[in-house]
């Protein structure tokens, strides 16, 4: 099967695909197939997939062959979408403009779910000078723009939502993403950042509004590049608050982690001693914060050079 980048196929093409025997998507090391009949998948992925390889002619082997499409609950009420995998929905539908979301969630889920040679931590996770910075937070804790933030400097987005730390290596895998925006941080980092390539808003989701990022290319050619943690950092946004940083001990950082951690209960005494091992020589703060500049410019000085 021929691989090309998806940015060389036409928005046509791509919509065909979808509607036909599937679009082939290689996401890191993992082989999706896609398919849908909403028509509102073809956009953002040609925006933000567009440098990911992939296939209109699938065929072999996939870790994930998933569907997204119209189901009609009853008939006065609006189509909405279902999410499929391999026959079956672990969701429930959500109303047809959601689409996009509903795909970007799904494929999280099937991520985060069949990883199992890995702990699989909820966390930004970003990397410079060959050492990651895991960002793990509590929804409106800031992670996500402040990841976008890092990614649209000088970082190497790792991935926006899951830190996939290996077993065997302890080094953090990258699976670089489109950035996940809500609310307000979407016109914070559209007006902060001119490079940034965003998404149409997506209105009344259960997490508000959502747009996405694109990643960029280097992020997405560098998913072969594994890294070790360097910092843990956990950010909290505080309007009107000072800027304060405490210093957290690798027990407390490891506690929290495994907390985050989705496949936490298949892991047991393995999945614990694996991210041990793998902050071993990490550095790790509580920040607490009252601007995206205040934090950027403690992180960018902070988390300068290796340790």
């Amino acid at each position: 099967m021929e691989l090309t980048r998806l940015g060389a196929y036409s928005l046509a093409e791509i919509e065909q695909s979808l509607r036909g025997d599937g679009l082939s998507l290689q996401v890191a090391n993992f082989r999706c197939l896609i398919q849908s009949d909403t028509g509102l998948l073809s956009t953002p992925l040609h925006l933000l997939y567009r440098h990911y390889v992939g296939s209109m002619t699938p065929d072999g082997f996939y870790d994930f062959r998933v569907t997204l499409n119209r189901k009609r609950v009853a008939p006065w009420k609006p189509n909405e979408v279902e999410f499929g995998w391999e026959g079956h929905s672990p969701f429930p539908p959500l109303p047809l403009a959601q689409t996009h979301p509903l795909f970007e969630w799904g494929l999280n889920w099937c991520i985060a779910t069949l990883s199992g040679a890995h702990a699989v931590v909820h966390s930004a996770v970003v990397e410079r000078d060959g050492g990651a910075l895991v960002l793990p937070g509590d929804p409106g804790a800031g992670k996500s723009t402040l990841c976008a933030a890092l990614a649209l400097s000088d970082w190497r987005l790792l991935s926006d939502e899951l830190t996939i730390v290996a077993h065997a290596s302890g080094l953090v895998q990258p699976m670089p993403r489109p950035i996940s925006l809500k609310s307000k941080s979407i016109d914070i980092v559209r007006a902060g950042f001119a490079r940034a390539e965003l998404t149409l808003p997506v209105h009344d989701t259960h997490k508000g509004s959502i747009a996405y990022v694109r990643p960029a290319d280097e992020a997405v050619d560098g998913w072969t590049r594994p890294v070790p943690i360097r910092y843990v950092i956990f950010p909290r946004f505080a309007a009107n608050s000072e800027f304060t940083v405490e210093t957290v001990s690798r027990a407390q950082a490891l506690a929290e982690l495994m907390s985050h951690t989705f496949n936490v209960g298949l892991l047991g005494q393995q999945g614990f001693t694996s991210l041990a091992n793998a902050l071993a020589g990490a550095e790790c703060y509580a920040v607490e914060y009252p601007d995206l500049a205040s934090i950027t410019s403690w992180i960018h000085s902070t988390c300068r050079h290796p340790a």
